[in-house]
């Protein structure tokens, strides 16, 4: 996926988180209960809470794009693992082309692909520049191909490339677990926002006691609500962080599931058919 494409999908993140927003503020209806009486508990105060005095930019409304954010993060990186499993599913090294051409004393030949003949290191290296405009080098199964390819032709050594493939699936590994870093940042800040939000809602709780007075016959009614949207923020903020780590953890599984795929793959389709150049001339 190009970086423009991830933008959009950014961008319609951040609508769509908009969106919702504006659907529980006007959709929700502020629950007062019969006959002015306080609920034991509102859906209103819980996902939204227009009635505190930051809103729009109270605690909930960040906890809700930063929600939307993580999940655009997880679209992107799940629409990059698509196309990257599709390369691989599309991946033959006998085929498109099923020939290529090399070198002889007559000049270039076309030599056609078979299955059951060793890859000696000019045979590998004909495949590999025929299929790089097939298989791009920035691809993961093109990078793997590429290493395969350079190490062979620089140490005639099946051993060398083997341990090659497999260091190369370890950086990939690492690689993986670094891009999440960001988003998994992301998620544990929902609820750090949260209990921010508890501190805020406490405070604000505690200031209208104090303004009301001990004395105030309306101070219970007053404050409470208060408090229970204080509380109301940490329970939603756990409860969407919870989903955002749940999803997080499958994409990264399905993510390292790839790389050892390809690994696999160019493990059992390539190395095991390569053949070193004999010291004598073929």
């Amino acid at each position: 996926m190009n970086i423009s494409n991830a933008m959009l999908i950014r961008l319609i993140g951040f609508v769509l988180a908009l969106l919702w927003i504006v659907v529980l503020s006007f959709v929700l209806p502020v629950d007062s209960g019969a006959n002015g009486e306080a609920v034991s508990f509102s859906w209103h105060a819980f996902l939204i809470a227009t009635e505190d005095p930051m809103y729009p930019f109270n605690i909930q409304v960040m906890m809700w794009i930063a929600f939307f954010y993580c999940l655009a993060e997880l679209i992107i990186k799940w629409i990059n693992l698509s196309e990257e499993n599709l390369q691989l599913e599309l991946f033959d090294l006998y085929r498109n082309p099923d020939h290529v051409l090399m070198k002889s004393a007559q000049g270039e030949v076309a030599i056609p692909l078979d299955r059951d003949e060793a890859l000696k290191p000019e045979l590998l290296a004909a495949i590999y520049y025929a299929k790089r405009k097939l298989v791009p080098e920035h691809s993961l199964i093109g990078g793997f191909f590429k290493k395969i390819n350079h190490q062979f032709q620089s140490t005639n050594d099946v051993g060398d490339v083997y341990s090659a493939v497999n260091s190369m699936i370890e950086l990939k590994l690492h690689e993986v677990d670094l891009r999440y870093t960001v988003i998994r940042y992301l998620a544990w800040l929902i609820p750090t926002l949260g209990f921010i939000g508890t501190v805020i809602g406490i405070a604000v709780a505690l200031g209208q006691a104090g303004v009301m007075g001990s004395d105030d016959p309306e101070l219970l009614q007053a404050v409470i609500p208060l408090l229970a949207t204080a509380f109301y923020t940490t329970l939603l903020a756990l409860l969407l962080s919870a989903v955002v780590m749940i999803a997080i953890q499958w994409v990264q599984a399905k993510d390292e599931e790839t790389v050892n795929n390809a690994g696999s793959l160019c493990l059992d389709a390539i190395v095991t058919n390569l053949k070193p150049r004999s010291s004598g001339h073929d």
